[in-house]
C-alpha cells in the first residue's frame, strides 16, 4: 500500500500527464489551460505540489509513464479517460494528440479495446475537428 507522500506524488504525476497531453502539439489554448488550472485548484495539494503543477501551463511537458506504476484499474483507467476528455476540450483533436493516447494507453497497459471504449464515451470526441 502507498503512503500519503507516494500518493500525493502519484497524483501530481497524474497531473503531469495530463499536462504532457495539453503540451502534445505544441501549445496549449486557453480552454486547455483552463481546465488544467480547475484541476489543480481541486486538487488537495501542497502550496509547493501546486505551484509545480502551475508551472506545467508555462514550460512544455513530455509523457512520462514510469511514474504511473502500481495503479488499480480503476485509477489507470481514470487517467486514460480524463487524458481523452482533455484532449477535447478545444473542440479540435490534432494528430499528435492522438499519437500521445495511443502511448499514454500503453503506458497504462490498456488495450485498444478498453481505450476504445472510453472514446466512444466521450460524446464530444467523435465532434470534434480532426486536423494534423
Amino acid at each position: 500500500m502507498a503512503t500519503m507522500s507516494e500518493q500525493e506524488s502519484q497524483f501530481l504525476s497524474v497531473i503531469r500527464v495530463w499536462a504532457a497531453l495539453a503540451w502534445s502539439d505544441g501549445v496549449i489554448v486557453p480552454a486547455e489551460a483552463a481546465a488544467m488550472r480547475k484541476v489543480i485548484g481541486a486538487a488537495a495539494l501542497t502550496d509547493e505540489e501546486r505551484a509545480t503543477a502551475l508551472s506545467w501551463l508555462e514550460h512544455e511537458v513530455e509523457l512520462d509513464t514510469d511514474q504511473l506504476t502500481g495503479l488499480t484499474d480503476q485509477a489507470r483507467l481514470g487517467i486514460y479517460r480524463a487524458a481523452a476528455q482533455l484532449a477535447v476540450v478545444d473542440l479540435k483533436i490534432v494528430d499528435a494528440e492522438r499519437v500521445f493516447l495511443r502511448r499514454l494507453r500503453r503506458g497504462l497497459h490498456l488495450t485498444e479495446q478498453q481505450a476504445a471504449e472510453i472514446i466512444a464515451a466521450i460524446p464530444d470526441y467523435g465532434k470534434t475537428d480532426s486536423t494534423s
